[in-house]
């Protein structure tokens, strides 16, 4: 028998990280058995609708998630938009499942606001709280990529431990597609590449920790003059300040800001790096480390909440608040070609059981979760 199920995929490709992830789950659930999905989003976005799934357009501005949660609040029901379903997933949290009457699970990525508060405002914050609050009264399972994040998830809210589900979703799955010499050769021609640089995807938010980057780097290239930094990232947030960082430091032909890449650039770009830094100060999980991974790439990264869990001997950990702490652990990479190559060995292999096919038989118990009974019920 077949059973009817919803993905609720409000995520865009302006989301980041919580967009990749969106994919992912997607790419999984085209592994799980039993189950005929609709997809409740935009039918627009072409790496939807390469998927093959029935798209429903749904969209849920803010005005949407207000009229919901204060109807929820005021015990007041709404209409269901997912009524014709039998149960639902939401890779990341849409207010309209407080008013549907399926079982549901949803994805919590962090609780960022509990450890730097003060980069939210203090609306945000109640924001967060109260939507959070809500959805978890009504989720029959709620998703997490970390150990971590469970542990923050039940230290913060009344959640039974039996109802969190640790599931990390792998990374897309282009990173392990070869690239021939010329295809590289015509990425780095095409985005003006050096010849040896280390590589940073983020966008320029505060936690992202970009200045201390810069910083380290600073102190790095007057032992390695010749290495280069790559960012990527929109032009907003912190994008001016970190760009006024580089100039006041002197380092305008050391730093290339490529802004957005391409998939096929994105994948030459881990190819081509010496190695991955991500200097983040918050991350329950890093998708970029897993697509490091998967392209053999060294990773130099923030020793800090799901990292360490996330990358095991795979990476060299440092302080993100230390700038000489960052400087080291890149000097020690990049002086060690022994080192850079052992590290992205094992990245690789620790990405052998992160596969779709995995994930898929993760999803499929959850599935089997939410259409059967509560133990309780």
């Amino acid at each position: 028998m077949t059973a009817r199920l919803g993905v609720v995929a409000l995520a865009g490709p302006n989301n980041g990280g919580t967009y990749q992830y969106t994919l992912s789950m997607l790419h999984g659930l085209q592994h799980v058995k039993g189950f005929d999905v609709t997809l409740y989003g935009d039918p627009a976005n072409p790496d939807f609708a390469e998927l093959g799934y029935r798209i429903v357009p749904f969209q849920e501005p803010r005005w949407r998630q207000l009229a919901a949660l204060a109807a929820y609040r005021s015990h007041v029901s709404l209409p269901d938009p997912f009524r014709s379903e039998d149960v639902l997933l939401a890779p990341i949290y849409s207010l309209a499942l407080l008013h549907t009457s399926r079982p549901f699970a949803f994805t919590l990525h962090d609780l960022q606001e509990n450890y730097y508060p003060q980069n939210f405002t203090r609306w945000q914050r109640l924001w967060r709280h109260e939507a959070y609050s809500c959805l978890l009264e009504r989720a029959r399972r709620v998703i997490c990529e970390s150990e971590h994040v469970k542990a923050d998830i039940a230290g913060s809210f009344p959640v039974p431990d039996e109802r969190i589900r640790v599931i990390a979703a792998p990374p897309q799955r282009q990173f392990v597609e070869p690239q021939s010499d010329e295809q590289l050769h015509a990425v780095r021609e095409r985005l003006q590449l050096p010849p040896r640089f280390l590589f940073y995807p983020a966008q320029f938010w505060v936690h992202k920790n970009h200045l201390r980057l810069i910083e380290a780097f600073a102190e790095v290239l007057k032992q390695v003059p010749d290495l280069k930094l790559v960012l990527t990232g929109k032009q907003r947030d912190q994008y001016r300040a970190v760009m006024e960082t580089i100039g006041r430091l002197g380092l305008r032909g050391n730093v290339v800001h490529v802004g957005f890449v391409e998939r096929d650039e994105l994948q030459a770009l881990y190819r081509l790096a010496a190695a991955l830094v991500m200097p983040s100060l918050f991350e329950s999980i890093s998708i970029p480390v897993y697509e490091a991974f998967l392209a053999g790439t060294p990773v130099i990264a923030s020793g800090i909440l799901g990292i360490p869990e996330q990358v095991g001997d795979a990476a060299l950990l440092f302080d993100p608040n230390s700038v000489a702490s960052i400087r080291d652990a890149i000097l020690k990479v990049v002086a060690d070609a022994g080192l850079a190559r052992a590290l992205g060995r094992k990245g690789r292999e620790r990405m052998l059981a992160t596969t779709p096919e995995r994930y898929g038989e993760q999803l499929q118990l959850l599935l089997g979760e939410l259409c059967g009974p509560e133990p309780n019920s």
